[in-house]
């Protein structure tokens, strides 16, 4: 009995252990965000130019967007400032939280575990890059539909900008995953080799529910590049 009641107490001494770990590496993170929100806020100008250029490049002016109440610039604003703070900072994060995961992964080396992470990182920010590049189609489609008058709220242009950026950067990660399944034996490299057509139409399919618009422009921009990268991806499973 004395062993067993230590060996829980030791379990229990373990799991507050982590716990408090986990509580100190977000508590760092937070600070790290608290850093770059207010970076971001000083320099919030230059954000609002870089967050508008989609709907410039679209043919329309910044003078089209209207705030509805009193508060909502300022909503707007520091919901933008919060928005770009996560994406800058992320690489930081993502080093600071996964390191608490690492033992884990057991079967990982510490050079491949940090090889993960960068991966991870420069496909958030690939898929934000290609929303950035596709999001002038898709507003300029979208608007196109407006045969009179209308009126573009500012917190939805930058609700759609934010939504759609972040399902690009979560959604790039398919091809990590499914390296990460392959390596670990949990699915079949054949799957994919040997189902090309299929898989291809199931990212078409996939695409058109995450891009803003069905026009086969937008489609393709993020359809091709994700499905090129997970060709890569069973290349490089096939090598390693």
């Amino acid at each position: 009995m004395g062993l067993v009641r230590r060996g829980i107490n030791l379990d229990n001494k373990k799991f507050f252990e982590h716990f408090k770990e986990l509580n100190f590496r977000i508590l760092i993170s937070i600070f790290i965000v608290s850093i770059f929100f207010t970076i971001v806020y000083i320099n919030y100008g230059s954000i609002y130019e870089i967050l508008t250029s989609p709907l410039l490049n679209a043919g329309y002016s910044t003078d089209d967007l209207v705030a509805f109440t009193i508060y909502e610039g300022f909503q707007v604003k520091v919901l933008n400032t919060f928005f770009v703070s996560i994406a800058l900072s992320l690489p930081i994060i993502i080093f600071i939280i996964g390191y608490f995961f690492k033992p884990a992964f057991e079967k990982l080396t510490h050079k491949l575990f940090i090889l993960y992470l960068i991966v991870f990182i420069s496909l958030f920010y690939l898929g934000i890059f290609s929303a950035y590049k596709t999001l002038p189609i898709g507003i300029d489609f979208l608007l196109s539909f407006n045969e009179s008058n209308f009126i573009l709220r500012t917190q939805n242009y930058f609700q759609l900008i934010s939504r759609i950026s972040i399902l690009f950067g979560i959604s790039f990660q398919t091809p990590l995953v499914i390296y990460f399944l392959i390596k670990r034996g949990i699915i079949s490299r054949n799957i994919f080799t040997d189902n090309r057509k299929e898989i291809f139409v199931a990212v078409l399919i996939f695409s058109a529910i995450i891009t803003p618009t069905g026009d086969p422009v937008t489609l393709f921009i993020f359809t091709i590049p994700l499905y090129m990268l997970i060709e890569l991806v069973l290349y490089l499973s096939k090598n390693n």
